[in-house]
This record gives C-alpha cells, sequence and structure tokens, in this order.
C-alpha cells in the first residue's frame, strides 16, 4: 500500500526505526517493550483515522499527540533504564518532535477552514 499523505510515512518510518531499537530489549523488559509497540501501532492507525474520517478529525489529531508523548515517555524510561543509549533517545525524540509539529501544523490548518 502505498501512502501519499506525508505524517503517515513519516510515521512509517519512525515505527521501522523503533522495531530495530527495541528487538534488542531483554526479556524483563517486555511490559515496556510491548507498550512501545502497542503505541506505535496505534498512532498509525490513529493517523489514518483523522486522515480519512471527517468527523472527530480533531479529536484524532489530539490523540495523535497524546500517544507520541506516551511513546517518548517510554523511551525516557528505556534510557533511564540504560536499555538505551543517549543517542538513540535522541535520535527517537526528534523523530517523534518531528512528528508532533506536523500535526500540530495539521491542526492549524484545519482550523482555518
Amino acid at each position: 500500500m502505498k501512502d501519499k499523505f506525508f505524517i503517515i510515512i513519516e510515521v512509517k518510518k519512525t515505527i521501522n526505526y523503533i522495531n530495530k531499537i527495541i528487538v534488542n530489549y531483554p526479556k524483563v523488559e517486555y511490559v515496556l517493550k510491548n507498550n512501545i509497540e502497542l503505541n506505535s501501532y496505534k498512532l498509525l492507525e490513529y493517523c489514518y483515522k483523522a486522515n480519512i474520517l471527517k468527523e472527530n478529525r480533531l479529536n484524532y489529531q489530539k490523540e495523535i499527540i497524546i500517544i507520541i508523548r506516551m511513546i517518548d515517555y517510554y523511551f525516557y524510561l528505556s534510557y533511564l533504564n540504560k536499555l538505551i543509549n543517549k543517542n538513540k533517545y535522541e535520535s527517537i525524540s526528534n523523530y517523534l518532535l518531528n512528528i508532533t509539529k506536523y500535526v500540530y501544523g495539521w491542526i492549524r490548518s484545519e482550523k482555518g477552514k
């Protein structure tokens, strides 16, 4: 499936990057790894919903922001627990920050209509 919506393309790139990192998490951190993975795919799902469904679009966009913040927090915990290094944490945070900026721009453009 080829997507043309820029935010969805960026979310897919981020998910691929995240999956490469969390594959090395120890089994003890199963809950953290599972939450990261689950929220990553939920992020993609809400992007599709917000893009396709006209009604409740703002609610889905807000949910996207919430999910991004949760994923960032999970990676912060990963950094604190020394599961990832500082460079990986900053890299993931930059991916998430860019998506957040795009979503806020999307929200502003919707309000202008």
